[in-house]
């Protein structure tokens, strides 16, 4: 069988091979790659890596009452890779996240919970209370140790 294409056909043919690669280049919105999950009853989104995700995650702020940034160093440099666990007044945890930042947001009901945060062998520990009015914010920085503290490569 041979195929007969008419330049009609073989341009539209042409056109649409062109739309369907445009497409396929088309940026992956930030939404869909910091889209929340839900782990033991407990609602989150995690992200903030690049200005797409930043900026997203920094515009629907509002709509999340835990918000938990995790930065390094004097120039606030976002970091990932947090071990993060958060408990509520009796000690369960209601969400534990082994990689979480730079940015990280949970839905949680009113109450009281203890959010503790681990980088780079190092703990920060925060008491947070929610109201279930105002969302609130908690930042989480480790300062860098100075180089002269750093273990030098090779010994050991």
């Amino acid at each position: 069988m041979s195929w007969n294409l008419t330049p009609r056909r073989a341009a539209l043919g042409a056109l649409t091979t062109v739309a369907l690669a445009a497409v396929a280049a088309l940026p992956v919105q930030a939404k869909d790659l910091v889209a929340p999950r839900t782990v033991d009853g407990t609602t989150y989104i995690n992200g903030g890596i690049g200005q797409n995700e930043t900026t997203y995650m920094r515009r629907i702020a509002k709509e999340w009452p835990l918000r938990m940034t995790f930065s390094q160093r004097k120039d606030d440099e976002f970091i990932a890779n947090v071990n993060l666990k958060v408990t509520d007044h009796t000690g369960a945890t209601v969400l534990a996240l082994p990689g979480a930042g730079p940015m990280t947001y949970a839905r949680l009901q009113p109450g009281k919970y203890r959010v503790t945060a681990s980088f780079d062998g190092k703990t920060e520990v925060r008491e947070v209370a929610l109201d279930g009015k105002a969302g609130t914010d908690l930042y989480f920085h480790w300062k860098s140790m100075p180089a002269e503290a750093k273990p030098a490569a090779g010994n050991g």
